[in-house]
């Protein structure tokens, strides 16, 4: 489309990057409304993740120019061409700043469209050799563009622009909706984002064909390739691939919500898989929210008093010290750690500090504060602000905060009789698409005496229609044989058969649950004679 120069501006002397429209497709109208929108898009997005540009306009010969800052950087594309593959923290690192980036331009009502290897570059800014920077905003989509969503598609492209080579997107990394020039969002960008972290892990992008209509329907209906397949020797968390399976998810509404909750769940991935590493033994939340209120009050008792504050309050630190050692020798569990700490201060105090821990996305802090509000209060189980919190912790993607919150749960029904902590435990362990979050509320549903309200039918039934390996599907077999309900038989049956076709130009078919056929045939068996 055009020309990239090195430039100076007179009056400053500053190094810039000048861009020009090739006169031979200037001509062209839909050519040159890209190359605007590409101005006006980056002119909106005023973000350190992205390329800035300083001026736009037309020469006197009627050619296209755009200004832009100089960047001196290696493109990701060229990393990855050199090195094959990043290790997966760097990658997220690189990612997080892309995110940065997009959660911007998405809250400006601007998509991307294009997010590769090409169009990232990594600079080295305040000391961070991986700063990235996303480029080439020529086909983004603003929110209010008043043309229909006709040029989304590869499928539907304009016949000019496929003439001189312009493509809207690139086939390895588009999203489903895009390819076929459906309605997007800023979800077709986290896809897009998805595929490239899944590239920089691996060395591979998850689906690769010869030809593009080929390699767009792996992309709608084909099931993404597990590292284990594409790079057995590579050595990565579990919890890694399991959020970039999600960010790959076919349909938009089943994915990732949003730049900042992709954001949210690499941080908390990190964090956690950095807490593993350590090997240290993690104080239990009770005692550590003890702690934290304990604390407080005797700085502020003995800091005012007397020159000996300083050896006062070593020595209560000490003390404080001594109660959780013992705590932990004795009894070695939670509970008779808290007991050894109770809970200080009014309730209605740790009620509005469970609302400020949650404000600053402190979740597992928020819900200690809040377990020691009510069990000194219960009357604060009904407050709504507490309630909304503990809701949108249950949407969280990290096991720790779901599991934490559904913990809550189980707290309010067996110390306040709430019926509606109950019901919500009840659906959830009977229906909710996450496995993790499913068989965890079925556990503290358990716990709290509600067993024989839970629907197990309908949730083992999802784990084998939804579990990610054979192996997964496989145990939900056998838990529904052992669940003993004829209702299970035609599911059962279905099950052993699950034919899903792998590889690339030549399709080979593959029965993907050929693991649990015998099991399945068993149990159907099994469940005739009762």
């Amino acid at each position: 489309m055009g020309c990239v120069y090195l430039a100076e501006h007179i009056s400053i002397q500053r190094p810039l990057a000048l861009k020009l429209l090739h006169p031979g497709v200037g001509e062209i109208e839909e050519v040159t409304r890209r190359f605007e929108r590409e101005a006006f898009a980056i002119g909106r997005v005023d973000h350190p993740n992205c390329v800035k540009v300083s001026d736009f306009g037309k020469l006197s010969d009627g050619t296209f120019y755009m200004v832009l800052e100089l960047l001196d950087g290696l493109l990701l594309f060229d990393l990855l061409d050199r090195e094959r593959r990043v290790e997966w923290r760097r990658a997220f690192h690189i990612g997080r700043h892309v995110l940065s980036a997009l959660a911007y331009a998405h809250d400006a009502g601007i998509i991307h469209r294009d997010i590769k290897p090409e169009n990232v570059i990594l600079i080295d800014e305040n000391g961070d050799p991986d700063f990235a920077k996303i480029l080439d905003f020529g086909i983004a989509k603003l929110h209010d563009d008043v043309k229909a969503e006709q040029d989304t598609g590869l499928m539907t492209n304009d016949a000019k622009l496929t003439q001189h080579g312009v493509t809207i997107g690139t086939p390895t990394y588009i999203a489903p909706e895009q390819a076929y020039g459906l309605p997007i969002d800023g979800r077709a960008d986290l896809y897009s984002l998805s595929v490239m972290l899944y590239e920089m892990i691996t060395g591979v992008p998850p689906f690769d064909a010869d030809e593009v209509g080929a390699l767009l329907r792996m992309h709608v209906s084909a099931d993404v390739p597990t590292f284990d397949e594409v790079a057995p020797e590579l050595e990565v968390p579990e919890a890694v691939e399991r959020l970039l399976r999600h960010g790959l998810e076919k349909k938009a509404d089943e994915r990732i919500r949003s730049a900042q909750e992709y954001i949210d769940r690499i941080d908390e991935l990190v964090e956690l898989e950095e807490h593993h590493a350590s090997g240290l033994r993690e104080i239990p939340l009770r005692i550590a929210g003890s702690l934290r209120r304990t604390l407080t009050p005797v700085v502020t008792r003995v800091v005012p008093r007397r020159r000996g504050a300083g050896k006062m309050l070593a020595a209560a630190l000490a003390i404080i010290g001594l109660v959780v050692i013992s705590a932990l020798a004795l009894g070695g569990g939670e509970s008779d750690a808290s007991e050894a700490l109770a809970p200080q201060g009014e309730p209605q105090t740790l009620l509005l500090r469970g609302h400020e821990l949650a404000s600053a996305d402190r979740s597992l802090e928020a819900l200690s504060a809040y377990e020691n509000a009510i069990s000194l209060d219960p009357e604060l189980a009904a407050n709504r602000r507490m309630r909304n919190e503990v809701e949108m912790m249950l949407a969280k993607r990290s096991p720790r905060v779901v599991d934490g919150a559904l913990d809550f749960l189980g707290q309010l029904v067996s110390e306040t009789h709430d019926w509606a902590a109950a019901d919500q435990l009840v659906d959830l362990a009977s229906s909710s698409k996450s496995r993790q979050k499913r068989h965890k509320a079925m556990r503290v549903a358990t716990e709290v005496g509600l067993a024989d309200q839970v629907d197990r039918l309908g949730s083992y039934l999802l784990d084998l229609q939804r579990g990610e390996t054979c192996r997964a599907r496989q145990d939900a077999v056998a838990s529904l044989r052992a669940l003993g309900d004829k209702k299970a038989i035609p599911a059962l049956r279905k099950a052993r058969k699950r034919i899903r076709s792998n590889g690339g130009v030549v399709k080979q078919k593959v029965n993907t649950n050929a693991c649990l056929r015998a099991d399945a045939t068993e149990a159907v068996r099994y469940l005739q004679t009762l």
